[in-house]
């Protein structure tokens, strides 16, 4: 329950697109944020698990701090994740969302 890519590198503000292929047993999503984001990221998601629509909503927190998200892919799914980076140059996180994951399922995309 990990991403294979730990850390990976774009331009800033070039067009990113992310082929997010699932080879878990479970359901994952790919969640782009702001620099220093992820503990607020997750912490929400986290508190989707007990809303009545928080698997519709694929547990991605409805908060500015999310820049680009993938919903959630089903076992041997994939999806494809097209965003611009952003701007500013630095460290972005990118987890799972799914209620638990991000703590242990996540890493970095630097933007330089």
């Amino acid at each position: 329950m990990q991403f294979d890519i730990r850390e990976f590198s774009v331009p800033a503000g070039a067009n990113v697109e992310i082929i997010f292929e699932n080879i878990d047993a479970m359901q994952h999503n790919l969640v782009i944020g702001q620099m220093g984001s992820q503990e607020k990221i997750g912490l929400a998601a986290d508190k989707m698990i007990t809303a009545a629509d928080g698997a519709q909503k694929n547990y991605i927190p409805n908060i500015p701090e999310v820049i680009a998200y993938t919903a959630l892919v089903d076992p041997d799914g994939r999806a494809k994740l097209v965003f611009k980076a952003p701007t500013t140059k630095g460290n972005y996180p990118y987890l799972c969302t799914f209620p638990g994951h991000w703590r242990i399922m996540n890493g970095v995309m630097k933007v330089e």
